[in-house]
């Protein structure tokens, strides 16, 4: 007998960048990519190999009107640029006990989109790059 999923909530789980709580999280995205290279040969349509080198994380953060910290890490001057951590604790639906963490490691904001609709709430969305991702 196989146990019933189980359901992440949104509004139980925690984000924070460098140690601190980020308020107004709507959304986080992220994805995995390996760097490939198709190998093929002479006179063929078809590839006959692969050459896999690293992963490349990206991801975005969606936050209701903006978040302070990461306008200042976007617009700092390249003398001045620092990565920053961000960290997500996942919890259950109806619980606070932490399920999984994942933390991804020497973040730079490669760009920001800022939205306002008609409901009037103004939407920052964070477009990130990471060196790395762990999964606990």
């Amino acid at each position: 007998m196989s146990s019933p999923p189980l359901l992440i909530a949104a509004s139980t789980s925690k984000l924070t960048i460098d140690g601190k709580d980020v308020p107004g999280v709507q959304s986080l995205d992220f994805k995995i990519s390996r760097n490939r290279q198709n190998i093929h040969s002479v006179s063929s349509d078809e590839r006959i190999g692969a050459y896999y080198g690293a992963l490349y994380v990206q991801g975005s953060i969606k936050i209701r009107s903006a978040f302070p910290a990461l306008d200042k890490k976007l617009y700092e001057t390249i003398p001045q640029l620092k990565h920053f951590q961000i960290m997500i604790e996942l919890h259950p639906q109806g619980s606070d006990q932490m399920v999984k963490k994942i933390t991804f490691d020497e973040c730079y904001v490669e760009d920001k989109v800022f939205g306002m609709d008609a409901t009037g709430v103004a939407i920052t969305t964070y477009n990130f790059t990471s060196t790395r991702i762990r999964e606990e």
